[in-house]
């Protein structure tokens, strides 16, 4: 299937909280998606504490990123 037909290709821009921090790799729970909880992955920038409120993407073999801190 060609990417121009597939509209779930890539990934989507989600929000969380992060649930755990281990040497800058953040495990987050999913808002948008119920039962989500990434595998550890990295921030763009900056660094964050659990409880934060945040931006993340993450694709189908579980890579992804933290894009930055949610207004709340």
């Amino acid at each position: 299937m060609s990417r121009e037909n597939n509209p779930l290709y890539g990934a989507i821009i989600e929000r969380g909280e992060v649930m755990t921090e281990d040497s800058g790799k953040y495990t987050v729970k999913s808002f948008d998606r119920d039962g989500i909880i990434t595998p550890p992955i990295t921030a763009i920038t900056d660094s964050y504490d659990v409880g934060d409120h945040v931006f993340f993407f993450l694709f189908r073999d579980g890579s992804g990123r933290i894009l930055g801190l949610m207004d709340d």
